[in-house]
């Protein structure tokens, strides 16, 4: 389990996280709710500190970090270990071929030999439906492949934890629909994972908890089930207002 504890997080004198503590469960799906700019992407991030927080504490089985003393690139090194985040935009290394995309991480970081990075790269590009591809580079693919390569290149980590950060907001409906049943596989194999969205369809089909966060605020840390059939009148206006089902509303 990660556990965020009392997170606090300002920028130009204005707070974006205010004492924010909440678990995600090991081989569970823990979905990030919430308004834009409610702190949504600042707090995953705060997971593997690529934002800062000024306090508060972030905790996994045998390792807690304070975020208001000073964390050695050693302890940051570790903790990173432990996650790998997938952007929306993929960000893939345009001058490598998919094959050394996923690779190049696992042979530096984690001192694989190419022959085993090459195994298990290739075996996660077949399961995500792109064996054929090693070659190619990012450039002649679609983005809904280079997410889905992003995706191999996370798992190539064997983290303990995927972070993903709206995955899907770049791509068209078709291409998001391709993403998104990968990520679906993956909760049903069991992998931990925290993800940002705005998709509600998705929210709902994957999630065993859902965090809803609005003003820097948790408002809700619970049961998927329980957010979409019983929400409070705050999530009820906020699922409301991003449908355009106007039954929604009633229910």
């Amino acid at each position: 389990m990660i556990s965020l504890k009392h997170i606090n997080k300002s920028y130009e004198g204005k707070t974006v996280l205010n004492d924010i503590s909440v678990d995600f469960p090991a081989g569970k799906t823990t979905v990030i709710l919430g308004p834009s700019g409610s702190g949504k992407s600042t707090l995953l991030r705060s997971i593997d500190l690529l934002v800062r927080p000024e306090s508060g504490s972030v905790e996994f089985p045998n390792l807690t970090y304070d975020y208001s003393k000073p964390i050695s690139k050693k302890d940051s090194f570790s903790l990173r270990q432990k996650t790998s985040m997938v952007f929306q935009n993929w960000n893939l290394f345009p001058n490598l071929t998919v094959l050394k995309n996923i690779t190049t991480a696992p042979m530096t970081v984690l001192g694989q030999s190419k022959a085993e990075a090459e195994k298990h790269a290739k075996e996660l590009i077949k399961r995500v439906g792109l064996a054929g591809l090693e070659e190619r580079y990012p450039s002649q693919l679609s983005g809904g492949q280079q997410q889905r390569i992003s995706i191999c290149r996370a798992l190539a980590m064997n983290p303990e934890y995927i972070l993903l950060d709206e995955p899907t907001s770049a791509l068209d409906p078709e291409l998001e629909t391709q993403v998104l049943r990968i990520l679906e596989e993956l909760c049903k194999q069991g992998q931990s994972m925290v993800i940002v969205t705005h998709n509600m369809d998705f929210a709902r089909l994957v999630s065993d908890k859902i965090v809803f966060i609005e003003d820097g605020t948790k408002v809700y840390d619970g049961d998927t089930k329980d957010f979409f059939e019983n929400p409070t009148p705050r999530i009820k206006d906020f699922l409301s207002g991003i449908s355009i089902d106007p039954t929604v509303e009633e229910k």
